[in-house]
């Protein structure tokens, strides 16, 4: 299969103009960094993106870029060449990319990565961080490529390279909903219906402003949702306080041991201090002080009660 995607070499094309490789992942519901919700925003123009161009991180993975495709042509012999342009699917505009290797000679792209040392055991052995792997499929998918590399600065103590061979099914379904995704949602501007846990800051980034005085008849799923976030609450405070007695009891066992063992574990009960900052007394005594070092935020709070 060769390479037939369109290659625009307009410089002016946005990323909110199309879905790329590391949105895949989030749309799925698979990122462990960015929500449907998320690129829902972006996408619709509806929030900014933030922008992390001045992370050190960022930095330095835009400059190593070059020294690991420079290291995956030393360790694997393949000569490689940078692309420029965004490469996008002929049928669907809105699915595109902006790969950072083709491989001379070969239908195949590579991917320069960078991670800390932390990260390492992402990379043991034939593990790869599903979110590339759904990236580089992405990828394979517009460019028509029969395999992708990915190549990995970890740290600065060790480099490896991965093959990623195509996968037809994988790929059709990504595209199947990735497609429905943007017909459905971004083209739409309906909000999707998946939710995460982490979306509270593009919620208030999409409705930071309360209508002062408006009041909506929810659903009925609201309600649902109201009495399962109650119960689960209650679940809380029951568990919470059976770890606290938990606890307690394990005190009671080690009295004035400052350590036990109890089988593969190892208890420790000590004493140590704590220094807080008293700012009802700094309040009290220097109040011009005070408040001039007094920050105000607004933000939106929810609150849940039984209607009078």
């Amino acid at each position: 299969m060769e390479i037939t995607a369109a290659v625009l070499k307009e410089p002016e094309i946005k990323r909110s103009h199309y879905l790329g490789g590391t949105d895949c992942a989030a749309i799925l519901g698979l990122s462990r960094w960015k929500t449907p919700l998320q690129v829902w925003g972006e996408k619709t123009g509806l929030i900014e993106p933030e922008d992390i161009s001045d992370r050190l991180a960022v930095k330095l993975g835009n400059r190593l870029e070059q020294a690991v495709a420079e290291l995956f042509t030393e360790e694997t012999g393949l000569k490689v060449r940078r692309v420029n342009e965004p490469i996008f699917d002929r049928e669907y505009p809105f699915l595109g990319g902006r790969i950072d290797r083709r491989v001379v000679g070969e239908n195949s792209i590579v991917e320069c990565k960078t991670t800390s040392a932390w990260k390492a055991k992402e990379w043991e052995s034939a593990e790869i961080p599903h979110e590339y792997i759904l990236q580089v499929m992405h990828y394979l998918m517009v460019t028509g490529a029969d395999k992708a590399y990915i190549a990995v600065l970890i740290g600065n103590q060790d480099f490896k390279w991965k093959e990623v061979l195509r996968d037809e099914a994988l790929i059709a379904d990504i595209k199947a909903r990735e497609i429905a995704f943007w017909k459905g949602f971004v083209e739409t501007k309906i909000m999707p219906a998946q939710i995460n846990k982490r979306d509270a800051e593009t919620l208030y980034s999409l409705y930071p402003v309360a209508a002062e005085g408006i009041t909506v008849n929810l659903t009925d799923e609201a309600v649902r949702l109201i009495e399962s976030r109650n119960a689960l609450i209650q679940d809380k405070i029951g568990l919470e306080g059976m770890i606290d007695q938990h606890e307690n009891e394990i005190k009671a066992l080690l009295k004035d041991a400052e350590t036990g063992l109890a089988g593969k574990w190892k208890v420790t009960w000590k004493n140590q201090e704590t220094n807080r900052f008293d700012t009802t007394r700094f309040k009290a005594e220097d109040p011009f002080t005070y408040n001039k070092f007094i920050k105000t935020t607004e933000t939106r709070v929810l609150r849940i009660k039984e209607a009078a």
